[in-house]
């Protein structure tokens, strides 16, 4: 038997694998997100359609606590449960069982975690939080363990280096999507429909059936195994895999160097990325005082250019090393962060929203080129560690330094989302820097004794900071790992320098094509996406808006061809601005008639820069008509 077995021997089947934690990574993200604000909205503008109602469901007093335990409990659980796929012997495989049992606990413990069922008023937060507290243990677990069996697999499915850092980087455009829907069309789509948050969770509750894929993609199991070998495939280090005790696999985990080096730097980001996502949506709307639009104008900034970007950290990375393409992100990010600081209303003002979208939309350009990273990153290495110590040992116990990352993330995510974030900005602060303890800016602005307007959240002022100190840190840190994480330098940094010399024929030393031939289009494509998911929802909501003063016919028509003919909406846009230039003219203002402009954006392919033009002018337009009326 000489012929070996390929689990994705075809690109589709690649890329569907990578988007198997799209859904479930989707729903954790908008749990990260919006969900802690959402039960208690101290930070968030009154009414706002991020919070579940005006109400405060839990206890602020111990409900940061008792989240934070959560999460730690959520990372320790990770330990045994990692051990469990590692060494689990069943007639249907190792990793598919434990997907398959997960899968339904983890649906209906998220559904119930948005459920405050006690109700609104304080004697009701105590229920509440012991009764989302318990229900967030169960998803935690439930879903880690769904994702570490998964992320288990990849060193097994995956053939070639070549092929892992192939499906990382799908991965990773993948999670580009869910950012860019989370973070940039989710705040508009919440304005536009006037849902709430926990509303919106519950209608993308389907997309966990994406957890699925591998159930029928990872190859395994008596039946799988039988059948390879009867058609001739060799599939040795599928039978001849040793079995790894869970003191022996949390050993060998937490002895490994270039992984203890990796895991010191990951935490470092990822308590900057942790604190700066869930605070983010408090930041541009309460901290800048922006609206749903203009928020997402700020994280198509940040988020649209990631695919592009991550093809040029990947030619850097061949370039300089990987190490060093890592330290520019986190330097990058260290400096995007600082904007939000620049942009807050106490420095800014109120009535600077253009100066803010520029700063903002430079920032998020330059931290595009960080993002892309630190969603590949956590994929490929310990993938890349694993696969290494597999072919040399025969130990497989890949889903144990997943767990292990896990075991360390959760654990800063706790400190910086719950203990650290969810303290500081229950602080306010007015201009005078006079600094107070609220449950919300109303009751801040009472014991500062000024106006609602002038209070400001004292969170959304320090998280930038925070985030930005730890990145640097993180960067001093790096210098430690090693350059490339190459099979020869994780072999030597883990003591089987003289196992990798006798097998290098384990390790062919195949051209990195990748970024030259194969994904261009792929990433050009998903650049293209992912700047344009929201694009089309928000082109519709101009479409709308113009319709309400100035009749747009057969205005579905006009969205429906602009998102199949993307090149018609330039003729949609040349049309809408006359109409908004013709009404503002019309109160008296002399605006500059930009249709051709816009014509012209729409034919050349550059819709968001239109739209940014079009939603400016239309902002102006649409307080005019709110005055008159």
């Amino acid at each position: 038997m000489n012929k070996k077995y390929v689990t994705l021997d075809k690109k589709w089947k690649e890329i569907l694998f990578a988007a198997s934690g799209f859904g479930p990574n989707l729903l954790m993200i908008l749990m990260g997100a919006f969900f802690t604000d959402a039960i208690n909205p101290a930070a968030l503008p009154s009414g706002s359609y991020q919070a579940i109602s005006t109400a405060c469901f839990i206890l602020p007093a111990i409900f940061p606590l008792l989240w934070a335990l959560s999460k730690i409990f959520d990372g320790l659980v990770d330990i045994p449960l990692a051990a469990l796929t590692d060494s689990l012997k069943t007639k249907w495989g190792k990793r598919r069982p434990p997907i398959a049992i997960c899968f339904i606990p983890m649906v209906l413990s998220y559904l119930f975690c948005w459920i405050p069922v006690f109700g609104e008023g304080a004697t009701h937060q105590l229920g509440n939080t012991i009764w989302i507290v318990s229900w967030a243990l169960v998803f935690f677990s439930s879903y880690t363990m769904s994702l570490i069996a998964f992320y288990g697999s990849l060193s097994t499915v995956c053939a070639t280096d070549n092929q892992r850092l192939r499906v990382s980087s799908f991965k990773s455009f993948f999670d580009t999507i869910t950012y860019c829907l989370v973070y940039a069309l989710v705040p508009l789509l919440l304005d536009a429909f006037k849902m709430h948050i926990d509303k919106f969770a519950m209608i993308l509750l389907p997309l966990m059936a994406t957890m699925l894929i591998p159930l029928f993609m990872i190859k395994e199991g008596d039946k799988f195994e039988a059948k390879a070998i009867k058609e001739g495939y060799d599939i040795t280090p599928l039978k001849d895999e040793e079995k790894v005790g869970i003191v022996e696999s949390i050993k060998l985990t937490f002895t490994n160097k270039p992984f203890l080096r990796w895991c010191v730097v990951n935490c470092c980001s990822f308590f900057g990325l942790q604190m700066f996502l869930v605070a983010m949506n408090a930041m541009i709307t309460g901290g800048m005082g922006m609206n749903g639009t203009e928020m997402a104008i700020l994280n198509t900034c940040a988020f649209a250019p990631v695919p592009l970007m991550l093809y040029l950290f990947n030619k850097l990375k061949a370039r300089k090393g990987l190490r060093f393409a890592y330290q520019t992100c986190l330097l990058s990010f260290a400096f995007c962060i600082l904007t939000f600081v620049i942009n807050n209303r106490i420095i800014m003002g109120d009535d600077n929203k253009t100066l803010q979208l520029i700063i903002g939309a430079l920032g998020g350009v330059v931290g595009s080129w960080a993002i892309g990273s630190f969603f590949m990153m956590p994929y490929l290495i310990p993938a890349q560690i694993s696969s290494v110590e597999e072919k040399l040992t025969k130990k497989n116990h890949s889903a144990m330094y997943f767990a292990a990352q896990a075991f360390t993330t959760s654990i800063v995510s706790a400190i910086a989302s719950s203990l650290v974030y969810e303290n500081i900005k229950m602080f306010f602060i007015n201009k005078n820097l006079d600094v107070v303890w609220a449950e919300n800016a109303i009751d801040a602005s009472f014991l500062l004794h000024t106006s609602v307007n002038g209070v400001y959240n004292l969170g959304t002022l320090l998280v930038p900071v925070i985030v930005s100190i730890f990145c640097i840190i993180g960067f001093i840190f790096a210098f430690k790992m090693p350059k490339h994480y190459s099979p020869e330098e994780v072999a030597k940094e883990i003591g089987l320098e003289e196992e990798y010399n006798k097998n290098k024929d384990l390790f062919p030393q195949e051209k990195v094509t990748l970024y030259d031939e194969e994904s261009i289009l792929v990433n050009s494509a998903l650049w293209v996406l992912s700047g344009s998911l929201f694009g089309f929802i928000w082109q519709y909501l101009i479409i709308n808006s113009v319709d309400k003063f100035d009749n747009v016919k057969n205005k579905l028509v006009h969205f429906i061809m602009g998102i199949f003919v993307p090149l018609y909406y330039g003729v949609t846009a040349y049309k809408l601005n006359k109409k908004i230039v013709k009404k503002l003219n019309s109160f008296g203002h002399n605006v500059k008639d930009l249709s051709v402009l816009h014509l012209i954006l729409g034919l050349i392919g550059l819709n968001i820069i239109s739209l940014i033009i079009m939603q400016k002018q239309l902002n102006s337009l649409l307080k005019e008509i709110e005055c008159v009326n």
